[in-house]
């Protein structure tokens, strides 16, 4: 049986140009955000530094941090084995991209990073996540 609801955390990342970070993901084909599950008692800040290197082995501070939303997006998985939750729950952090950060994809997760600008994210199929991801670029002030 599926678990309900994952509580996790999602990056916009965003250059000096305005333009965000999105990878294509060898897991589903599709376009996401740097994101992932939160840990039990893990606040979400931590979740999405810990994310961040996980995922693209980047390190950033609490000044590389433009703003962490109390607003969330959420979005239903697809009925699919591979995933074990119904859904997911994202708290969004917006953080700055300087020049002495390097994104290096670790595992599975990116097969290939782009900048993009946000109203372009529409051209990129980000599959189930799309409204979620709009709407969180809205809360950003990116859209």
């Amino acid at each position: 049986m599926k678990q309900k609801v994952r509580k996790a955390v999602m990056a916009v990342i965003v250059n000096n140009n305005g333009k965000i970070l999105i990878g294509s993901s060898p897991r589903d084909g599709g376009y996401k955000f740097p994101q992932g599950g939160l840990e039990a008692d893990e606040d979400f800040i931590s979740g999405i530094k810990r994310e961040l290197k996980e995922e693209l082995d980047l390190d950033i501070t609490d000044n590389d941090i433009l703003q962490s939303y109390i607003e969330k997006v959420s979005y239903t998985y697809p009925d699919e084995d591979q995933y074990i939750f119904l859904s997911q729950e994202l708290n969004i952090v917006k953080i700055q991209f300087n020049d002495k950060m390097i994104l290096s994809p670790q595992d599975d997760e990116f097969d290939e990073l782009h900048w993009i600008a946000p109203s372009d994210l529409h051209n990129y199929n980000t599959y189930f996540r799309a409204d979620a991801y709009t709407k969180a670029l809205h809360i950003c002030g990116l859209l």
